[in-house]
């Protein structure tokens, strides 16, 4: 928060109070600045004339008729923009906030709502941080706690990566929100030199590849811009980030009826990845306005799996979760 940094400076304040804002608005979760007790009242009336509580401002907020997946149109605070956030309620227990980190989308993915949009703007590191917060105080109240983040709601996350890093840093920091760094997962279209980058950051946490097709002609009919990027160049320097790290990879694939579902599609994608760290997430196809296609039939994706299995390939079929309020796979689309 970098208007915190600058109040604080500007006051000379010493260090622990830096200490015990953090603990107030990162562990106890405030819902307001009159909350950091361990402040004299003037300070923290200075603070709130200085400081945004947050940066964003909630819009709308729709909830799945089963109430495992709640989605909020944010604002932004500083221009009005408008993005969304997902949180996801897993059978298991864990609490899943699916961030954003860019107003729209410049991939321009046919499957995704989101690359329809076009691109605006980056998102700032406390605005990545304060979708998380939002969901974490709204978790509290029911004596439950944000358990994953993954980086697959608008924008690809490796465009906008100092903001990004920035904000996984706020999210690990064992002062702030402490989490562990694995349970961070960054989706990525495959932009080569950026994940070069990446993985010179040190960064530990998980990665995932939107791969959907199992070759280049059709993944860049799909995924225009992953012209720019030729898959075998850009699994390389994926395997290089599982070597590193040893941590496996997830491979997602929409599963589209008639364009990537065939029997042959598994068995090049079983050749194409291989078995070390590897973990195939077959999504089944979200539909989005504009585009005619259709998800696969249960009976396409089983046969699909089957052959995965044949091949011993690790994966699993991802339960589609808040598609009836637009908030699945695909999705998103500021609205």
């Amino acid at each position: 928060m970098r208007e915190l940094v600058t109040f604080l400076e500007k006051r000379k304040l010493p260090a622990y109070r830096r200490k015990q804002f953090d603990t107030c608005f990162y562990q106890d979760l405030i819902t307001s600045f009159d909350e950091i007790t361990t402040w004299p009242k003037a300070l923290r009336e200075e603070l709130k004339t200085a400081v945004s509580f947050s940066s964003l401002i909630l819009s709308k907020q729709l909830k799945s008729t089963d109430g495992g997946t709640e989605k909020v149109l944010f604002q932004c605070g500083s221009d009005g923009k408008l993005f969304e956030t997902v949180l996801m309620r897993h059978e298991d227990g864990r609490n899943t906030v699916c961030v954003s980190s860019m107003v729209g989308c410049p991939m321009r993915c046919l499957f995704c709502a989101t690359g329809k949009m076009g691109f605006t703007r980056n998102l700032k590191a406390v605005e990545i941080v304060d979708q998380v917060l939002y969901f974490a105080r709204l978790l509290k109240k029911e004596n439950k706690t944000v358990t994953n983040i993954v980086f697959m709601g608008m924008g690809e996350p490796l465009l906008n990566l100092k903001e990004v890093l920035e904000a996984i840093n706020i999210f690990t920091g064992p002062e702030k929100l402490g989490m562990s760094e694995r349970k961070i997962t960054i989706s990525t279209c495959g932009v080569t030199p950026n994940l070069i980058e990446l993985i010179k950051s040190d960064y530990k946490g998980r990665l995932a590849l939107s791969l959907h097709a199992a070759n280049q002609k059709l993944r860049e009919k799909l995924m225009p811009i992953t012209s720019k990027y030729p898959l075998p160049e850009l699994l390389k320097v994926v395997k290089e980030f599982a070597e590193k790290t040893g941590k496996r990879v997830s491979y997602e694939y929409i599963l589209i009826d008639g364009l990537n579902d065939k029997p042959e599609d598994a068995k090049t994608l079983s050749l194409l990845l291989g078995k070390y760290l590897t973990h195939v997430n077959l999504i089944p196809y979200n539909p989005v306005s504009g585009k005619d296609w259709k998800r696969s039939s249960k009976n396409s994706i089983k046969i699909f799996s089957d052959y995965l299995t044949a091949g011993d390939l690790e994966h699993t079929i991802r339960v589609t979760m808040g598609d009836d309020i637009g908030a699945a796979c695909g999705q998103l689309a500021g609205k």
